[in-house]
């Protein structure tokens, strides 16, 4: 099963926002509509079996509303697994709250130069809180700059995160890409961090098999979907080109999402031809 663990299939109004932003800044070519249902098909279209879908809040009171369509929009659909999101001037301990029990979302989202905050802003700690204790996965793009790239000292940030609540499961965004190192040397340190394999925007990140030796059973696939000038097809075979072991190739392409998210595992195989499912 092929698993996009970083994808933003979001309003449509909010979406277009989103590509205008990066249009405006003379991006390169995005490759993917961007109205959710367009977005959707374009996954399915290449392969790909289910996808996290990540919303990421700008400011305050935009999350708690967001998670919600989030959840209405997708419980029903077998190829989504609906993600929620926090800003730290939110009331934070109400708003993981509502998504993490209420509205049993599976994965948060951080990004950190959208909302302006830092990955290790202690206004987080009731969301730090509530995942250390239910196992939900947090994906944290933790660079500041405009073009979604990170410093060695913003991974060194998230470090500090996953110092202060070692069993919360991290996922570095774009592997902190343009500091892969730095994010290989934070895994090696946490054995709760992960990483994911999106390019920023049309930059594929930069680590080799090699470089992931050892570490295969924590590096997740994703696309940036709709936001992203890479093929999803073309992120899939760099992959593919590192000529991984079959099970580590299937953990790196899947296994490792559905082993994250245990309720998305579970959909799967009470519903094998989700590929084709509508929602």
């Amino acid at each position: 099963m092929l698993i996009d663990s970083h994808v933003h299939l979001l309003p449509e109004r909010l979406a277009s926002k989103i590509r205008r932003f990066f249009e405006d800044r003379g991006s390169a070519r995005l490759l993917y509509p961007y109205a959710p249902q367009a977005a959707r098909q374009a996954l399915v279209s290449a392969g790909i079996d289910r996808c996290w879908s990540l919303p990421y809040a700008h400011r305050a009171g935009v999350a708690s509303p967001l998670n919600r369509w989030m959840q209405e929009t997708f419980r029903e659909d077998p190829f989504v697994v609906p993600g929620a999101t926090v800003h730290p001037d939110d009331d934070v301990s109400a708003v993981v709250r509502e998504a993490a029990v209420e509205l049993g979302l599976e994965v948060f989202k951080l990004h950190c130069s959208v909302g302006s905050f830092a990955p290790d802003d202690r206004r987080l700690d009731p969301l730090w809180k509530t995942v250390s204790g239910g196992g939900q996965p947090v994906i944290v793009h933790g660079g500041s700059a405009p073009g979604g790239t990170a410093t060695a000292a913003e991974v060194e940030a998230i470090g500090r995160v996953a110092a202060r609540w070692p069993v919360a499961r991290i996922i570095v965004a774009h592997f902190g890409s343009p500091s892969e190192r730095a994010t290989l040397d934070l895994m090696a340190a946490s054995p709760s961090v992960f990483a994911d394999l999106t390019p920023v925007v049309a930059d594929p990140v930069q680590v080799t098999g090699a470089d992931i030796a050892g570490l295969e059973r924590r590096i997740l696939f994703g696309s940036d979907t709709p936001t992203v000038a890479v093929a999803i097809e073309d992120s899939l075979a760099r992959v593919r080109s590192w000529r991984l072991s079959p099970a580590d190739e299937a953990a790196v392409l899947g296994g490792n999402a559905a082993r994250l998210v245990p309720g998305a595992r579970a959909a799967a195989r009470s519903d094998p031809a989700s590929r084709e499912a509508r929602p």
